[in-house]
């Protein structure tokens, strides 16, 4: 989909899945590390339980398909081979703080002069204007900030974060897309492209209706835990979680009278709920005892059920329930494993294999997907630089002094 089209991928790990998913587009994705690699980006868990910045799974996750070299650019001889990249480039991509690249002359307005159909986008916690935007913050600062945190958790205790840095998987397909619009601009137009992508801004998404609620009615919203409005969303099943609601409604109603059923059939559907008036049913007006007996019915069923026995009844059955899944689950999941969704990359230097998600989408005019494994340190220091007419020679010295 995007063959053909050139990114300098300059990003820590704010911008790692916005690169990936580019070259899982089919673009030529040259990840930039400082000579040595990237070690922030490179941290563990490790593969094997074994400490090395090669063995990274976070590193391993998120720059497949991708090729990789080392660049100092805070030296003049590192920033005057950039600018070589950058003139057979189409995109550079970078999270940088605001005025960081301005400082070593490798800005966009810089680059525009020598390029005018380069698109630069940049990743930032707060944007690159704005009154936050000289403010540095990383996932769990960008989430509260947007609202999130303040919304996640049992209201009776302190707020929670995702177990990972959905700031950055939020705000990376923000950066595709937005890296993705700007190349059909360039189509019609011929013109480059600044792309101002914000980590807090990208949390609207995550935060549902609740900005179109604000301004319809606005008010500080609570956390509700478990709850979804007056009814439960989170409930324990034998062994684990699931979510399932007492929404009733048009499209509601059919999934609450085939739970019943399922609960009858098992013995632990009390006589009240089996002859239950669901057409005269609205949670929204009935009362805190008729919620808690429901709760209470429904409740005892499901924790005598396991995930799995409980969704493949619903999937049988239409009823509206789900497992709350860990990777482990997801990764054994039968539906996604008849889609073919996994595929298996060796690292036979670590004596191991990963099974990665090989796709977010798929196209019938082209393959989405994994072409590569993330590249090793350097890796492909020679083929690259030597696309802008650097010798081995030129890299031994260029080694040498540190600049790659």
């Amino acid at each position: 989909m995007l063959a053909g089209i050139r990114i300098l991928d300059l990003t820590r790990e704010a911008g790692f899945l916005a690169g990936k998913i580019l070259a899982d587009l089919g673009a030529e994705v040259v990840k930039v590390e400082p000579p040595g690699g990237d070690l922030e980006g490179r941290r563990g868990p490790f593969l094997g339980e074994v400490s090395d910045p090669e063995r990274s799974l976070l590193w391993l996750a998120l720059n497949t398909s991708k090729r990789g070299i080392t660049l100092a650019l805070d030296s003049e001889r590192g920033r005057a081979i950039y600018r070589s990249l950058v003139k057979v480039s189409d995109v550079v991509l970078e999270t940088e703080p605001p005025g960081a690249l301005t400082k070593l002359g490798l800005d966009y307005e810089s680059q525009r002069q020598a390029h005018p159909g380069l698109i630069h986008c940049a990743l930032t916690p707060f944007g690159s204007e704005g009154p936050f935007a000289s403010y540095r913050a990383h996932d769990l600062v960008t989430v509260a900030m947007g609202g999130n945190a303040a919304l996640t958790g049992d209201p009776d205790r302190p707020p929670v974060r995702c177990s990972m840095p959905t700031a950055y998987y939020h705000a990376g397909p923000e950066a595709a897309l937005g890296i993705a619009m700007a190349l059909f601009a360039r189509a019609r137009s011929g013109g480059g492209r600044f792309v101002d992508v914000s980590l807090r801004e990208s949390q609207l998404s995550t935060l549902m209706t609740a900005p179109g609620q604000h301004a319809h009615s606005p008010r500080v919203r609570r956390r509700n835990g478990s709850l979804l409005g007056r009814s439960r969303e989170i409930w324990k099943a034998a062994d684990g979680d699931i979510t399932f609601a007492l929404r009733g409604g048009q499209a509601r109603t059919p999934n609450l009278k085939a739970t019943v059923a399922y609960m009858a059939e098992a013995g632990m559907a009390p006589d009240w709920l089996v002859d239950y008036d669901w057409a005269a049913y609205n949670l929204n007006s009935a009362s805190d005892d008729e919620i808690a007996r429901l709760e209470a019915a429904f409740g005892a069923f499901f924790a005598t059920k396991t995930r799995r026995e409980l969704y493949d009844q619903a999937l049988a059955r239409r009823i509206m329930l789900a497992p709350c899944n860990d990777a482990r689950e997801i990764l054994d999941q039968a539906q996604l494993r008849s889609r073919s969704l996994f595929t298996t990359i060796d690292y036979p230097e670590f004596g191991a294999s990963i099974e990665h998600p090989d796709f977010f989408a798929k196209s019938s005019r082209c393959r989405i997907g994994i072409r590569s494994r993330a590249p090793r340190i350097g890796e492909h220091n020679a083929e690259v630089f030597g696309e802008v007419g650097l010798s081995a020679a030129d890299l031994a010295a260029l080694s040498a002094e540190g600049v790659i």
